[in-house]
């Protein structure tokens, strides 16, 4: 009989994308983040990230937003400022998946929204540190207004292979 090994479910934590005053228009990018998936590791890992959960809060006078957007995750930092409109070549060829968030993936009210996806898995290789860039393709943007403090975040859980 063969037996598999058990691999428990980790978890990134909760990341910030874009932060409160943080503008990000149609087609822009968010600034890059770094989250280590090593556990305090030295060694790199592999895994697969299995889900996502995507959160907006609203601190400020503005509406709460169904954000569609595109989650880019690269296992080299791409250096993205807030509100930059492209990737470098160099950039683009670091990209490892692409996860998509419509505004029908969102569940919202007056204090905050989710968006859970879970049928987009995302096999990583070796590395240390996995880093995300979110692009805002929503005609509204993030912070596009006096008196937004919009946030966006995210979360998600990973099997770790080595």
């Amino acid at each position: 009989m063969l037996y598999l090994p058990v691999h428990p479910i980790q978890e990134l934590g909760l990341t910030e994308l874009v932060g409160i005053d943080e503008k990000v228009d149609q087609n822009d990018y968010s600034g890059s983040v770094g989250v280590s998936v090593a556990s305090g590791s030295d060694q790199p890992v592999s895994g697969e990230i299995m889900s996502f959960a995507f959160y907006a809060t609203e601190d400020g006078t503005g509406a709460v937003q169904d954000s569609a957007g595109e989650l880019y995750i690269l296992d080299a930092d791409p250096a993205v400022a807030s509100g930059d409109t492209a990737l470098s070549a160099a950039e683009w060829v670091t990209v490892i998946a692409k996860v998509e968030v419509t505004a029908a993936d969102w569940t919202t009210d007056t204090a905050g929204g989710v968006a859970y996806i879970y049928d987009t898995p995302v096999p990583f290789h070796n590395v240390k540190t996995l880093y995300f860039v979110w692009k805002q393709t929503d005609a509204t943007g993030l912070n596009d207004a006096a008196g937004d403090d919009e946030q966006l975040e995210f979360n998600a859980w990973f099997l770790r292979y080595s």
